[in-house]
């Protein structure tokens, strides 16, 4: 049964090649906690329809995008879905992001606190826990060349971040209708942190739920260089993730702090992935490919028959 005070949020659960089990388990932990929830699918071999045809008991729609549009556009279209249904909520969700049967209630429960205050709030975000790296820190601000992180101490409920990552967001409909929704262009990789730089420029604030709770497994599993751990991606998600990090150095609604983050990660990661990770070349050409494409403006989803750079 729906909590009452959760009757007015959507959930948006974004698919591509769902392992169908695990989606399984995210729609069962959601579907008690939200109005209703869409899944949007993007363009994914497995047999989606069949799969829905079997939660029929729980309040869940499908959508099928029929081919990979990347997660701003499948957001996009669960926003539209959730501003059809006059919600005022939205909550962002991965495929294999599982939420603590009370996350929903707590982030409401600390963006209606957040409100009261008068505080202009983008969205809450829950603290997320991935079993294969838990240094990782859910939140984090970023001031000149120091980073701080948000360790969510006992005694913090709630903490201000510079950026909430997309799955797990509880978003008001009504900043979606003044910030805008996350850019297409950008298909994959920064399109949260674009949004939450795009929404902090318009005298929003961004928070952490410390007693929110999302088990989240980010990325593939993290590698391990000189004692470091770091989360690890194949060479085509290092085009997107050196292309659109280029591209928001341009943008004026980027703190200088940010920018000098990305310069000093992505320069970081190519002498990783160029010495230490195989294939050495594929990464090499993926990732210059990313930073010339970032130079020029050329957005959207890699056309991979395209040939040259």
């Amino acid at each position: 049964m729906t909590h009452p005070y959760t009757r007015d949020i959507v959930a948006v659960v974004v698919t591509y090649q769902p392992t169908l089990e695990v989606l399984e388990q995210v729609i069962d932990a959601l579907a008690p906690q939200v109005n209703s929830v869409l899944v949007v699918d993007n363009g994914s071999n497995v047999d989606s329809s069949a799969w829905h045809n079997q939660h029929q008991t729980h309040a869940v729609e499908l959508i099928l995008l029929g081919e990979n549009k990347g997660i701003a556009a499948a957001h996009n279209v669960g926003i539209k879905w959730a501003q059809d249904r006059r919600v005022e909520f939205v909550l962002l969700m991965d495929q294999d992001s599982i939420p603590a049967p009370d996350m929903v209630f707590r982030l409401l429960f600390a963006l209606r606190q957040l409100t009261k205050q008068g505080i202009k709030v983008a969205a809450v975000g829950p603290r997320y826990l991935d079993e294969r790296n838990r240094e990782h820190p859910s939140f984090i601000r970023v001031s000149g060349l120091k980073v701080d992180k948000s360790p969510c101490l006992p005694s913090e409920e709630i903490v201000e971040s510079d950026f909430i990552i997309s799955s797990g967001s509880l978003i008001p409909l009504a900043t979606l209708a003044e910030v805008g929704g996350p850019l297409n262009d950008l298909f994959i990789d920064q399109v949260d942190l674009e949004w939450c730089f795009r929404a902090r420029s318009r005298g929003y604030s961004l928070f952490g739920a410390c007693n929110a709770i999302l088990y989240h497994a980010l990325g593939e599993a993290p590698k391990s260089l000189f004692g470091q751990k770091f989360i690890h991606h194949g060479p085509l998600r290092h085009y997107y993730i050196f292309r659109n990090a280029v591209w928001l150095l341009f943008k004026s609604y980027v703190s200088v702090g940010w920018k000098l983050l990305f310069i000093r990660t992505i320069f970081i990661r190519f002498l990783v992935y160029v010495c230490l990770v195989s294939p050495r070349l594929a990464y090499l050409k993926m990732m210059a490919k990313g930073v010339w494409h970032g130079l020029r403006g050329r957005m959207g989803k890699l056309e991979t028959s395209n040939r040259g750079i």
